[in-house]
């Protein structure tokens, strides 16, 4: 199906990003194909400010030579394509970490990729879309006519099968709006013209064919019911707990600065959740991703030079320091009330790099560590409490609720395994060309009834 509109240019305006599981089914709710076609609504994900994705064909491709010519007989495929995408957005209120498949640990000893670590199938991969809306009004407003008014054929929608996330970073630094980039890599793309609904699920099997027959709607993108339009650097506080580290009383410290002193400048969080890609004879897709172990979650700060403290490298050497660790907490707030709260559990203390330049501030670049054994690990890792997902306002966190579409409550109360879930009915009444069905069947991706 053609868009209806010719486009000079596609700019960020124009732009709306969501997520849904990867594997739902058309039939969730009977198994009448004329009355019980349902299809799920996408979550959008909200204050996105970049995009990117790449498809590298020639790295699964490999030349076919002989003696006789010097030029290829020909190609074939001997892996797997693998897609990578990127994005980042404004850190919010925890709602596009639980969309994406991280856990909200208040309340427990839940690593925030635990469900991840466990692979469990509803968590541990998203299908995500791009929409692209009629060219020179908001995507966000009701000129961009996301429902044609009646007609259909104004959007364009790229989607992202099978996607894991490889890297979580979030950046917190003076004079910056605090941010959160993603990195994912997915196992197919799919482009789509003309249409933000109806879209067939682009995740795929093990023999690269798509098996699941749920079908996507991507409703109407808005800015999001936050309760703030961004968090600020003076919304955030870093404090060590049980430092062991700089702690002077066991007369064995290393020395450098002193952690609860610093006029800290940054700090930045890495979460790299990495995949093996298993291959098998007689398939044409690695049959398993699982995590790469153990994760090594790393925190690094920047922070200016005031005071030092008491200490000796010798003591690290020579063992006396011992395995001495601290917790670092981060908290982000809109006020009163917490937004986010990063934990970093079980830290040690990787490096400590001293830099001054004529007429400079000294500064000292620190970074912390901590290992990921498995979804089990509660004495070290990285822990999140986001606001969104609450029942009620505990420790000062307020409920946010993810909604989808019509309004319908995606999470209510804690994450639950399989949100961001919006099931809505569909029938043959009207397909994706705005024609009437007559055969009982859905079109193909291609408008064919």
């Amino acid at each position: 199906m053609a868009t209806k509109t010719t486009r000079t240019r596609v700019i960020s305006q124009s732009k709306a990003v969501y997520v849904t599981p990867t594997d739902w089914e058309l039939f969730l709710d009977g198994n009448d194909e004329t009355t019980d076609r349902d299809m799920v609504s996408g979550h959008q994900l909200h204050r996105v400010d970049t995009f990117s994705f790449d498809i590298d064909l020639s790295a699964s491709r490999q030349d076919v030579r002989e003696f006789g010519q010097l030029a290829r007989t020909s190609t074939t495929r001997l892996s797997e394509i693998d897609p990578t995408l990127s994005f980042g957005y404004y850190l919010g209120n925890g709602e596009n970490e639980l969309a994406l498949g991280f856990n909200n640990s208040s309340g427990s000893d839940t690593q925030m990729a635990a469900d991840m670590l466990a692979e469990i199938a509803s968590q541990k991969e998203r299908n995500v879309f791009v929409v692209t809306a009629k060219e020179g009004v908001d995507a966000f407003s009701t000129e961009a006519i996301w429902d044609g008014n009646g007609e259909a054929g104004y959007h364009d929608t790229v989607g992202f099968g099978n996607c894991f996330v490889s890297s979580y970073s979030v950046n917190l630094s003076v004079g910056e709006i605090p941010r959160v980039d993603v990195e994912m890599q997915a196992s197919n793309v799919v482009f789509w013209t003309g249409q933000q609904s109806g879209l067939f699920n682009p995740s795929i099997d093990l023999e690269a064919q798509r098996t699941h027959s749920g079908l996507v709607e991507l409703p109407p993108p808005d800015t999001g019911a936050l309760g703030h339009h961004v968090l600020r650097p003076n919304d955030v506080s870093i404090t060590f707990v049980d430092d062991q580290i700089s702690d002077l009383t066991t007369g064995t410290a290393i020395g450098g600065v002193s952690f609860s002193e610093m006029p800290i400048q940054s700090c930045s969080i890495d979460l790299p959740l990495s995949r093996e890609v298993i291959d098998k004879l007689g398939a044409e897709r690695a049959y398993a991703k699982p995590l790469d172990f153990p994760i090594d979650v790393t925190m690094s700060i920047n922070s200016l030079v005031n005071q030092f403290t008491t200490g000796a490298i010798e003591y690290a050497i020579n063992g006396r320091a011992g395995d001495k660790k601290t917790n670092i907490v981060v908290e982000v707030k809109d006020g009163a009330n917490i937004r986010n709260k990063f934990v970093l559990s079980g830290a040690v203390l990787d490096s400590q790099s001293f830099s001054q330049g004529l007429d400079d501030n000294e500064t000292v670049d620190l970074t912390f560590s901590a290992q990921i054994g498995g979804k089990g690990t509660t004495d070290q890792g990285l822990f999140f409490t986001a606001a969104t997902g609450h029942a009620g306002n505990i420790n000062g966190i307020s409920e946010v609720n993810l909604t989808g579409a019509n309004g319908d409550n995606i999470v209510s109360g804690a994450a639950i395994p399989d949100q961001p879930i919006s099931v809505v009915g569909w029938t043959d009444a009207e397909l994706y060309d705005g024609s009437a069905g007559s055969d009982g069947e859905p079109d193909d991706e291609r408008g064919n009834p």
